[in-house]
C-alpha cells in the first residue's frame, strides 16, 4: 500500500493525510492495552515504562545511527514507490522528518489515552521483579531516570517509601497503599515526554534542517548548470545528436534494463548500484553510453550519477530503448529535455 504520493514530473512528495490519525490511533491502542489491569488489580509500572519510554528511547538512538548511514533502501518500501525509485537528498530528509513526525503523533496518542484514563478511572500502579530482591537498586535507577525533570517537577520523582510500598507483594487493600500506588502517574507522564516525545521532536528538527539545507544546495547547484547549458546552446538551443557507430568505444551503462556484459544500474538494491558505479568511475572511462528504457521517467538518482561523471570530464550520450509502451510525444520528449538539461549526446535511431 503506498503511503506517499508524488506529483508527475516533479520531485515533490506528499504524505497521505490519513497516516496522522492512524498513527495517533495506534498510540492510543498501545496506551490502553498497557494500562489493562492484571488479575490482582494493579498495573506493572516497570512494564509500562519499558513500552512507553524505554523502547522508544532505544528507537530514537537507532534512528540517530540510521541518519548517518549512506544508504536508505527501506525508504522506497515505506514510500510505496517503484522498487527502482530512490529518493534524492532533498526527498530523503523530507521522508525521514515525516517518519519522525508520525512517531510523535503515535506518542501523543499514548499521552491522550493516558490522561483520559487518569481522569475517568483509578489507576493503581505497582512493581514486581524476580531478580530485584530489594528496592534499593530500583530506587537508584528511578532517581537516575528522573534526573531530566527532577528540578522542574519534583512530584514526578517517586521516593523510596512509595517504591517500597508499591511492590506487588506488599500492596494491601488499604486507603494508604492505594493512594501510594496511584502516585506513579506523574513519573510515567514525565517519562513519555522526556524519553519518547522530546527525542523524536529533536530528530524532526534535525531532519527538517537537513531538508532545507538540501533544498538550498540543490538551487545553488542548479543555477550554474542551467547557465552553462544555456551558454553552450544559446545560438541554436538544439540537442546534440550522433549515430551509434560513433560511440562504439564508449562504456555502456544499462539503467533499469536487464542485460549481460554491461554495467547495470537501477535493477538491484541501492548499495549494489553505488558499489558498481564507484567501480565504474574508478576505471576512468572516457565516454559513457547510457542505455535507458523510454517508458520510464528520468529520476534524480540518474541525474546525480551523470553529474558525477560530468565533473570528471567524462563524455556522455543517451541511447533510448523504445517498446510497445512508448508514447513518443510524452516519453521521448521528456528524455530529450533531460538530455538537453544534462548536456548529453542524443543517439538517433
Amino acid at each position: 500500500m503506498p503511503f506517499i504520493q508524488q506529483q508527475q514530473e516533479s520531485s515533490e512528495l506528499h504524505l497521505f493525510w490519513w497516516l496522522w490519525p492512524l498513527a495517533m490511533l495506534a498510540g492510543m491502542l498501545l496506551g490502553a492495552g498497557a494500562l489493562n489491569y492484571s488479575a490482582d488489580g494493579r498495573i506493572n509500572v516497570l512494564l509500562v515504562w519499558l513500552l512507553w519510554a524505554g523502547m522508544p528511547m532505544l528507537g530514537s538512538l537507532v534512528s540517530v545511527v540510521w541518519l548517518f548511514r549512506p544508504a536508505k533502501p527501506w525508504l522506497s518500501r515505506f514510500s510505496g514507490q517503484s522498487v527502482f525509485w530512490q529518493p534524492n537528498k532533498q526527498q530523503l530528509w523530507w521522508l525521514l522528518s515525516q517518519l519522525q513526525w508520525l512517531w510523535v503523533w503515535f506518542a501523543l496518542g499514548i499521552v491522550l489515552v493516558y490522561l483520559l484514563l487518569l481522569l475517568f478511572s483509578d489507576l493503581a500502579f505497582g512493581w514486581s521483579s524476580t531478580l530485584l530482591f530489594n528496592s534499593e537498586l530500583l530506587v537508584e535507577t528511578i532517581r537516575l531516570i528522573s534526573c531530566p525533570w527532577a528540578a522542574l517537577w519534583p512530584a514526578a520523582v517517586p521516593d523510596a517509601a512509595m517504591i517500597e510500598l508499591t511492590r506487588f507483594a506488599r500492596v494491601e487493600t488499604t486507603e494508604t497503599s492505594l493512594q501510594q500506588a496511584s502516585g506513579w502517574w506523574p513519573f510515567l507522564l514525565a517519562s513519555v515526554l522526556f524519553y519518547n516525545i522530546l527525542p523524536r521532536l529533536g530528530l524532526v528538527l534535525f531532519c527538517r534542517w537537513r531538508w532545507h539545507h538540501a533544498q538550498r544546495s540543490q538551487i545553488h547547484v542548479a543555477i550554474p548548470s542551467s547557465r552553462q547549458a544555456t551558454e553552450k546552446n544559446a545560438s541554436t538551443n538544439q540537442l546534440a545528436t550522433a549515430v551509434l557507430e560513433q560511440w562504439q568505444d564508449a562504456k555502456v551503462v544499462n539503467w533499469q534494463l536487464a542485460s549481460t556484459g554491461a554495467l547495470q544500474l537501477g535493477v538491484q538494491d541501492w548499495q549494489h548500484d553505488q558499489q558498481q558505479w564507484q567501480q565504474c568511475l574508478a576505471s576512468k572511462p572516457k565516454r559513457l553510453l547510457w542505455r535507458v528504457p523510454a517508458s520510464r521517467s528520468p529520476v534524480a538518482e540518474l541525474a546525480d550519477w551523470m553529474q558525477q561523471a560530468r565533473q570528471q570530464q567524462i563524455e556522455q550520450a543517451i541511447w533510448l530503448q523504445t517498446d510497445a509502451q512508448t508514447v513518443p510525444e510524452r516519453h521521448i520528449a521528456s528524455w530529450q529535455a533531460f538530455a538537453r538539461q544534462h548536456e548529453l549526446v542524443w543517439i538517433g535511431n
